[in-house]
């Protein structure tokens, strides 16, 4: 694990045990290490990808236990059930329903303008499976926002997750889109023939 420069107001202050968990889980995983360090900006959209399996949730939660970072994240909705909905909700998570996106851009730009410091993971893919472009709901939010898109990419080749520099969205999310695609294809996916 690299020594990552993380903001104070990111920090999540969770126990030790918690964080020894985090590293230990990334060795068992294959060494796997963060690579960038995390800008000194208040509020962020993170873009993880490429997504094409259950995998990449796990490397990521055990990163952001290992590194102590308070990071939310996105799921749908139905993955918040008893008995996992409180412990998932405790670690950052937001439920949406996607069978009902009108107002969850809003509404999660909101929540970034409201707070005082808050990170929100998104996987533009939106699924596990091969999708030919991104969803642009994530550069939706950070315009709504006034917030810039941190890339994370899961190379599995190499057992990293790369923090990529700041990504100020357009007014064109199409291309913006577009753009962030190119980066996670320089990674290789846990399932490549799902990217």
């Amino acid at each position: 694990m690299n020594s990552q420069t993380i903001p104070e107001y990111h920090r999540a202050h969770r126990s030790s045990v918690a964080q020894w968990l985090g590293r230990s889980l990334l060795r068992l995983w294959g060494g796997w290490r963060v690579v960038g360090d995390v800008p000194a900006q208040r509020r962020l959209i993170i873009a993880v990808g490429p997504h094409t399996s259950n995998w990449d949730f796990f490397i990521c939660l055990a990163a952001m236990l290992a590194l102590d970072m308070r990071i939310h994240w996105l799921a749908k909705h139905s993955v918040f059930r008893p008995p996992l909905a409180g412990l998932l909700v405790r670690l950052g998570g937001i439920a949406v329903n996607r069978g009902k996106p009108e107002g969850m851009a809003a509404d999660i730009a909101a929540r970034l303008n409201q707070a005082e410091a808050m990170m929100i993971a998104i996987t533009p893919e939106g699924t596990r499976k091969k999708v030919a472009r991104l969803k642009t709901g994530f550069v939706r939010i950070a315009r709504a926002a006034d917030c810039p898109v941190l890339p994370l990419i899961l190379d599995f080749q190499h057992r990293e997750l790369r923090l990529h520099p700041l990504f100020w969205p357009t007014d064109n999310a199409d291309q913006d889109a577009a753009a962030i695609r190119l980066l996670f294809a320089t990674a290789t996916a846990k399932i490549p023939a799902n990217f």
